[in-house]
This record gives structure tokens, C-alpha cells and sequence, in this order.
């Protein structure tokens, strides 16, 4: 695990859209797992303006939601299906075909991760996963004591996720479950990218990057990936000791 502190979070944002730049244009056919969220929001930006600006080809290249809320239609805009869509897939206009984004009002979400655990199979694994953390730790719906060898599953959501998820919606909304993408699926990508900024993901941070790798505390995982970025600002670096 590699941890990259950037002056602010727009060079954070254009180092991570590099990231994603760099693989496509070596790999036009890589396979990427997204988090919707305010971390990598930027990020998804500079990345459309620069494969447009370039005319960098995307339509080969295979985008996965990382999570979803159960209970909530696309077309709202707190759903991470209509955040990608806005932020990215539309902007690129990326082939419906190589979308693979996880339904929030399926009635048989166990199917959908069966779905989405056999695709990413078949077609040879993640290149690249990039994520956010919540302020309890969790990856994607991952919560605390998740474990980790869960690939794509349906969690009930933590209270702090349900409360801090409504900052995402227009009014307030019904969040209990989520569908997600595991810790194992986290695990298993070739290259996994953690964003956060801000001062209040400071302390997450600190104990993500130098506390104990535990269940109850999902991102600590980062440690044991075999190719991992931590890619912070200044400011969410802030309690670092080292």
C-alpha cells in the first residue's frame, strides 16, 4: 500500500483521473469498478474533459458500479446509478452493453450479485477499483464487521451511513439496505485506489493507514492489498504520523 498526499483536492482529483487516463489508454479493454460520492467526483470530471479533449476511445472499456441503495429508482438523482450517469457514462457516452451498474429496485437483489460476481469472472477480474471511506470506516456498503471474504452481497446499512447517506437526496429518503460489491471483489482487483479529502476524513485516515487491518474497520484492508493507493489531500492527511 502506497499513500499519495496532494497540496488540495483538485490535484488530487487530476491524479486520480490520471490513473484511470493511463490505464485506458494502455488497456483499452479494462474493466473499472466505480464509487459514486463527493471524493471522486472531481476525479470523474477531469477524467470526461481529458477523453474528450484527447478523443480518447472508451466505448471498449467496461465500467461496474461499486454499491447501490436498495429501495431507490436510477432516476433519483441520490442513486449511484444516476451519479455515474451524470458525472461520466453520459459524458463519454460509454456503450449501454459495457455498463454493468447494480438495480436499487431489483426484487431479487441476491440475483443481481450473482449476476455481477459471474460477469466480473467471465470477463477476467477489476483492473481498477477506486472507492471512497465513510466516516466509520466502510468500503462501499461494506460496514463494520463485513467480512472480507464477501464478494458482491446485500447488507443492512449502519446508522451512520443511513444518516450521512441523506446529504446525497433532495428530500429525506428510506435507506436500511445497500448492495455492494465485497471486500474479497476489493481484494482481488489489480490495482484498488482509495480517495478521501477534506479534514473531516483526517482521523478515518489516520487509523485506515496506520491502525490494525480489522473487520471492524473495512478500509484497514487497504493494507493487505498487493496494489493499493491511498490518495489524500493535505488536509485529510492531517493526523498522519508518518
Amino acid at each position: 500500500m502506497e499513500v499519495l498526499v496532494f497540496k488540495d483536492y483538485e490535484a488530487l482529483s487530476a491524479a486520480a483521473a490520471n490513473q484511470m487516463l493511463d490505464l485506458i489508454r494502455s488497456d483499452p479493454y479494462a474493466v473499472l469498478c466505480l464509487a459514486s460520492g463527493s471524493s471522486p467526483l472531481r476525479a470523474y470530471q477531469c477524467f470526461a474533459d481529458a477523453v474528450q479533449k484527447e478523443q480518447l476511445d472508451c466505448s471498449k472499456c467496461t465500467i461496474i458500479a461499486l454499491d447501490e441503495w436498495l429501495g431507490v429508482s436510477p432516476e433519483d438523482s441520490g442513486s449511484c446509478h444516476y451519479f455515474l450517469s451524470e458525472n461520466l457514462l453520459n459524458p463519454l457516452n460509454i456503450p449501454t452493453r459495457n455498463v454493468h451498474l447494480f438495480d436499487g429496485l431489483t426484487t431479487d437483489p441476491e440475483a443481481e450479485c450473482e449476476k455481477i460476481n459471474r460477469f466480473i469472472t467471465q470477463i477476467g477480474g477489476i483492473d481498477l477499483m477506486i472507492v471512497g471511506v465513510g466516516m466509520n470506516g466502510h468500503i462501499g456498503f461494506n460496514e463494520p464487521g463485513t467480512p472480507t471474504d464477501n464478494y458482491a452481497h446485500v447488507i443492512d446499512l449502519d446508522e451512520i451511513t443511513r444518516t450521512v447517506g441523506q446529504k446525497y437526496f433532495d428530500k429525506p429518503t428510506l435507506l436500511q439496505k445497500g448492495i455492494t460489491m465485497g471486500l474479497r471483489n476489493l481484494l482481488e482487483a489489480k490495482k484498488a485506489i482509495l480517495m478521501a479529502n477534506g479534514s473531516k476524513k483526517a482521523e478515518i485516515i489516520q487509523k485506515t493507514v496506520e491502525g490494525k487491518v480489522s473487520t471492524e474497520l473495512p478500509s484497514s484492508i487497504m493494507q493487505n492489498h498487493t496494489n493499493a493507493l491511498i490518495m489524500i489531500d493535505e488536509e485529510a492527511a492531517g493526523k498522519l504520523n508518518r
